[in-house]
């Protein structure tokens, strides 16, 4: 059996489970198998009450709330974010396709741009986004 990487806890996964919630996760395949469902319902249900009293909770100043906002300049930001939770191969895939992105951008940037106008690029961009999209026109 192929073994799952470990992924990071996100900010939400931390301000609403505790050591103790994550210690009965672990406790989970060591607890005889008619009681395992009983526990993760009960670990699942005490983490969907923590997250209820964490939005609801008042005067948690902070004018977003919980989670803390994060700026973003662009959907590089958004992709180095997730790649942490990402499979290895993914995020490789991910970073190619920015990176060749990139090099469309220098080799004319003007086009990349702006689609309307009749550059070459503009053209690949705008029939690769009609692939994307499942539509047939040339």
């Amino acid at each position: 059996m192929e073994k799952r990487p470990i992924f990071p806890m996100t900010q939400l996964d931390t301000l609403v489970t505790t050591q103790e919630l994550q210690l009965m996760k672990l406790m989970l395949p060591y607890i005889p198998a008619n009681m395992r469902g009983i526990l993760a319902v009960y670990i699942k249900f005490t983490e969907f009450i923590n997250t209820i009293h964490l939005f609801h909770s008042t005067g948690n100043g902070s004018p977003d709330g919980p989670i803390h906002s994060k700026s973003i300049h662009s959907p590089e930001d958004i992709l180095q974010d997730l790649s942490s939770f990402m499979d290895p191969a993914e995020a490789d895939n991910i970073s190619m396709i920015f990176n060749m992105m990139n090099i469309m951008k220098q080799m004319d940037p003007s086009g990349f741009a702006s689609p309307e106008s009749n550059s070459e690029m503009s053209q690949m961009i705008n029939l690769f986004d009609n692939i994307m999209k499942g539509n047939d026109e040339k």
